[in-house]
């Protein structure tokens, strides 16, 4: 690359080359913008009493806890409770999104230090383990390789005793699929879904460190979704309300499968893991059953994809008629016709000698017929003739009978 660049810089083209060629499956898929907070029809006083309402609520809760409970007033994170944004969907997704999608927020949601992180890599795993060191990076907990997720986390049991260790789970890109197909549905089960991340890039503190910084939406097949906000012990009730303005935009444009207008969006409610959902925004009823539109950009995917499925068809179509004539031509014998149409002529001889056959006896018995009519006369004749020599020959026996008599006698 360095080559390449020398002698661009030194040729008298002052033009940068052109960029590599992608197909259309490698190109990312270009997003809706995002729109502005003040955009929306969040009522952000209503969201504060909200969050503040909530706050409250834990703080009273770790309080009659505390009484009734030694060990609970010696713990202190007895307090820490997680704060949610529930989503109300008029159009649910099409299918599930096995990814999560990944919205940054200005405060994490989550203590690394605190809250333990497992990293998934390739083989082998120590290289990987001495990177981390070598760059300082303290925040991932554990670090698991394929080869060893496969054999010593074999058995359900040592699966499951794997999620309960960590809270955030990322896995290197390039073994994203493996990993997935060793750890199971368990971890989607349990919205704990590794979050891919580039291990090649070279600010590599910076890549994890943005992907432990930010929130994740489970996108799923029903109408209903969470997003993690933050927690009481961590968060104060202004990084709450930060955090959900970064949110909000996301949620808009973001849903997978579903249409990007936040006209879709049907609710929004706040809550805790131990309290009920408040209201922070409900569609009007005139907008509540109203058809939702596609967006330009998605109304373009549709067209494409019926694109693609009409000439897929026609591509099977067409590969269907070329087997069936390359059948046809390794069925063929030597003439150049197959068993099926040495038959289907057989058939046709056969079919066609029957009609000649039988127009053939009509003809014999129409010409018989006329025959018969018009020679009636010739056809009686044989028989006269027979009856007169039947009588000649009667009276030549009458005649020598007598001359026997007279010799007999």
């Amino acid at each position: 690359m360095s080559a390449i660049a020398t002698v661009t810089s030194t040729s008298s083209l002052s033009k940068a080359p052109p960029p590599l060629w992608k197909p259309a499956s490698v190109q990312p898929r270009q997003l809706a913008p995002l729109p502005t907070r003040a955009e929306l029809p969040v009522d952000k006083a209503q969201a504060e009493k909200a969050i503040n309402a909530l706050l409250k609520h834990a703080e009273k809760q770790h309080g009659q806890r505390a009484k009734s409970d030694l060990l609970e007033a010696a713990n202190a994170d007895g307090a820490d409770e997680k704060v949610f944004l529930v989503v109300g969907l008029k159009q649910a997704p099409k299918r599930e999104a096995h990814k999560p999608v990944r919205i940054a927020v200005p405060h994490p949601v989550m203590n690394p230090k605190e809250s333990p992180v497992t990293l998934f890599v390739k083989d082998p795993q120590r290289t990987y383990k001495d990177l981390l060191e070598e760059l300082k990076i303290g925040f991932v907990s554990r670090v698991v390789g394929l080869d060893k997720l496969r054999t010593k986390h074999k058995t359900f049991e040592a699966k499951r005793e794997l999620l309960r260790e960590a809270d955030l789970f990322l896995v290197d890109d390039r073994v994203m699929v493996e990993v997935g197909k060793s750890i199971g549905k368990m971890w989607r089960d349990a919205k704990k879904q590794p979050i891919p991340v580039a291990l090649q890039r070279k600010d590599l503190k910076a890549e994890l460190e943005r992907a432990v910084a930010s929130t994740y939406m489970n996108v799923t097949t029903g109408t209903s979704l969470s997003i993690k906000l933050g927690t009481t012990a961590l968060h104060s009730a202004d990084e709450l309300l930060a955090n959900l303005d970064a949110v909000l935009p996301h949620i808009a444009t973001r849903i997978p499968n579903t249409p990007a207008s936040f006209r879709n969006i049907q609710s929004l409610h706040l809550k805790t893991s131990t309290s009920v959902s408040l209201p922070i925004y409900t569609a009007s009823l005139d907008q509540r059953f109203e058809e939702v539109g596609l967006s330009a950009a998605q109304e373009e995917e549709k067209r494409a994809a019926k694109e693609r499925k009409q000439k897929t068809a026609e591509e099977r179509q067409k590969r269907a008629e070329e087997k069936e004539k390359r059948r046809a031509e390794r069925s063929a014998t030597k003439e150049g016709k197959g068993r099926a149409e040495k038959k289907r002529e057989r058939t046709d001889e056969e079919e066609e000698k029957a009609t000649a056959l039988e127009a053939e006896g009509e003809t014999q018995s129409k010409s018989e017929t006329v025959e018969a009519a018009a020679k009636p006369a010739e056809a009686d004749a044989p028989k006269a003739k027979k009856a007169k020599k039947s009588s000649a020959a009667a009276t030549t026996a009458g005649k020598k009978s007598p001359s026997k008599k007279a010799k007999s006698s």
